[in-house]
Formats: C-alpha cells, structure tokens, sequence
C-alpha cells in the first residue's frame, strides 16, 4: 500500500502555511496532485513560488515534519509533499 497526502490533509497544511507565515502572499502557493512518474512523493503537493529566508524556512520546516512530510527546495519554488513510502498488507 503506498501512503498518499490527500486532499484535505494538503489543505490543512495550506491553511497552516498561510496563519504561520503570514508575510507569504496566498497567491504564492498552488496545491498541485503529483504526477504518475513522480519518483519521490505520491498525492498532493503545496507548491510555493518563493526564496526563502531562514526563519520562514524552519517555520515550513516545521508544519511539514508536523504532519509527516517532507520539504524540497527546487528552482525559486518550495515543495511540501508526501514521501513515497510502500508499506506491506497482511
């Protein structure tokens, strides 16, 4: 079975982004659903169009490894995504 960030969990993360780090715009941030060949993350990604600075970088850090996530700097963007993780079923 592979874990999967769903919808509503990308937008609880979202809404957590947008009151934490209040000096992001919310026109920075697109939720996007991973695509098929994606290697590293499965289900929804919360992309953010932004360089960050160290405070707002560990506050991101933060929310993602709140809801088991994980956090990739690529390409003056920020992707907060569900690592691909296959777990056996009995």
């Amino acid at each position: 079975m592979i874990c999967r960030m769903k919808r509503h969990e990308a937008v609880t993360c979202l809404k957590e982004i947008t009151s934490t780090c209040t000096n992001m715009s919310p026109d920075s941030i697109t939720l996007f659903n991973s695509r098929p060949d994606d290697r590293d993350s499965t289900g929804y990604q919360v992309h953010i169009k932004t360089v960050l600075d160290n405070e707002t970088k560990q506050r991101l850090q933060n929310i993602a490894e709140k809801h088991s996530l994980a956090l990739r700097e690529e390409k003056g963007k920020v992707i907060i995504y569900q690592p691909k993780v296959v777990t056996e079923t009995t």
